[in-house]
């Protein structure tokens, strides 16, 4: 029996590396323990968690217990070795240790899902993608954003010519991650050796509007900074320090003749989340972040609700106009909210502004993928695409101009 027979007669078994708890004060776990776990759990059919993996025995022993995992390790490589039945390997452990993990299961011949960035350098992420073609395997990355319904409509609809040809776009992310008070465990995501690209906060951003225009950004000229260099530590002790950027703004040129901006802040306190706009010839299109739910941070699970994505849109009648002229002001606003369409959710019974939910779309992804052989987006290559954007944003930022994407190595 090959091993697609195999995978498609049985649930898929999933190695989670990076399922360490942290009590986090906030109430927010780390995202393995509150997004990746129970999102394979809410899909029995499909996916079968067979060992979980930390860097210490006794919080890897915890995960396992808690979870109702058979299996926990201290060590990627030891696993591999005596867990064989694995078929993929999650890899939900901070940006500096993906490579190493990624490779070593590349190298035992497993599908990876890989959290984002995929190296910390474009040279790690071109050496994994690499590895992952010659080996054969499918790869997915965590840019669970690209499953969330609305934007799966919104890039329908783009490609159904709703909007027509599209013309420009905005793209916003006002978070206030890197302002809010944190726990000291979260240290790491404020050290730019830890992320690698100074940009790197902007890659759920771009994937999406690579997901929904179908073009790569061909050009950018690029603005970073490091506006909040600390930010108080909620466990009492001194504040926590930053060299990593938290503010992007990017200019962009994409598939040639869509002109963009694209701007992502971590320092927005109370910030309005995603927004989305897309304009082109017949129409326009706009994704944008609701009002989150009530959470308790005692009983959510460790995973917040931060809001689903609402789709608004409108056509342009361009015969009624011409019969009955209207000033252009009185065009200003004049879009409704879209109804979803129930195809765009795979996976029923988890409130669709969690994290866990979009996680739970993406795993539904990769195993339609992988069961049937064929490749997943976002795949490693996909990303790869992204890191190549990085490396024009430094450019860009250094020569202070508009720099061409270099794609010549895919």
């Amino acid at each position: 029996m090959s091993r697609l027979e195999r995978n498609a007669s049985r649930r898929l078994r999933v190695a989670v590396v990076g399922a360490g708890f942290s009590g986090s004060p906030d109430g927010r776990e780390r995202w393995a323990v509150r997004a990746h776990v129970p999102a394979l759990k809410a899909l029995p059919d499909l996916f079968e968690v067979s060992a979980v993996c930390t860097t210490r025995m006794e919080t890897a022993t915890t995960a396992a217990k808690h979870f109702g995992v058979p299996h926990a390790y201290d060590n990627v490589e030891r696993m591999l070795r005596e867990c064989d039945e694995i078929d993929i390997v999650c890899v939900s452990v901070r940006p500096a240790y993906h490579y190493a993990v990624v490779m070593a299961a590349l190298r035992a011949g497993k599908h990876v899902f890989c959290e984002q960035p995929l190296g910390v350098t474009t040279a790690e992420a071109q050496e994994m993608y690499e590895l992952a073609r010659r080996q054969g395997v499918r790869t997915i990355i965590g840019h669970q954003t690209h499953y969330d319904p609305a934007t799966l409509q919104m890039a329908d609809l783009v490609r159904e010519g709703y909007i027509g040809r599209p013309l420009n776009f905005t793209h916003t992310e006002f978070v206030s991650n890197y302002i809010v008070p944190r726990p000291g465990h979260r240290g790491w995501l404020f050290q730019s050796q830890m992320g690698g690209h100074p940009g790197y906060r902007s890659g759920h951003s771009l994937d999406r509007v690579a997901a929904v225009l179908r073009e790569d950004v061909t050009e950018i000229c690029a603005a970073m900074a490091v506006k909040v260099p600390e930010r108080a530590n909620v466990d009492g002790g001194p504040p926590i320090r930053s060299d990593q950027v938290d503010n992007m703004n990017y200019l962009l040129n994409v598939g040639g003749d869509i002109m963009g901006a694209l701007q992502v802040s971590f320092t927005a306190w109370f910030g309005t989340g995603t927004r989305f706009e897309l304009y082109g010839t017949e129409g326009m299109l706009m994704l944008s972040s609701a009002n989150s739910t009530d959470w308790d941070k005692k009983t959510g699970a460790g995973d917040p609700s931060r809001g689903e994505m609402k789709l608004y849109g409108a056509r342009a009648d361009i015969e009624q106009i011409i019969a009955n002229p209207v000033a252009p002001e009185r065009l200003e606003n004049k879009f409704t909210e879209m109804p979803g369409k129930d195809r765009y959710c795979f996976v029923p019974g988890i409130d669709r502004g969690r994290a866990t939910f979009l996680v739970a779309q993406t795993w539904r992804a990769f195993a339609d993928a992988i069961n049937s052989g064929k490749e997943c987006e976002p795949s490693f290559r996909d990303k790869l695409k992204i890191h190549y954007i990085w490396d024009a944003a430094e450019q860009s930022v250094r020569d202070k101009r508009w720099i061409k994407v270099d794609y010549s190595k895919l």
